[in-house]
């Protein structure tokens, strides 16, 4: 019988060290988890502002461009031709 009693103390003991190695891991878990949404946003964040450098590029460029030209004609034939542009797209996600 004390057999018995020494094995179901032991048995006892071990499933506790079970149970806070269980409670340590599944705060590493929830740790790793956050730090995963905390890396994405991150990541979307980036994204963002690469999208938003491009544009700036992209406007820097046109920009350049007219800049570069000394006629005033062929400025405004770059100018049209940009608002026809942009009246198309316009016109495209009006029609969605």
């Amino acid at each position: 019988m004390a057999n018995l009693t020494q094995q179901f103390e032991e048995l006892e003991n071990k499933m506790a060290g079970i149970i806070i190695r269980l409670r340590d891991y599944q705060q590493v878990v929830d740790g790793l988890q956050q730090r995963n949404q905390e890396l994405l946003c991150r990541i979307e964040a980036m994204g963002k502002e690469q999208d938003n450098e491009k544009k700036q590029q992209q406007m820097l460029s046109i920009t350049q461009n007219l800049l570069k030209k000394e006629d005033t004609t062929e400025i405004k034939k770059e100018i049209n031709r940009l608002v026809r542009e942009i009246d198309y797209c316009i016109s495209y996600i009006n029609s969605k």
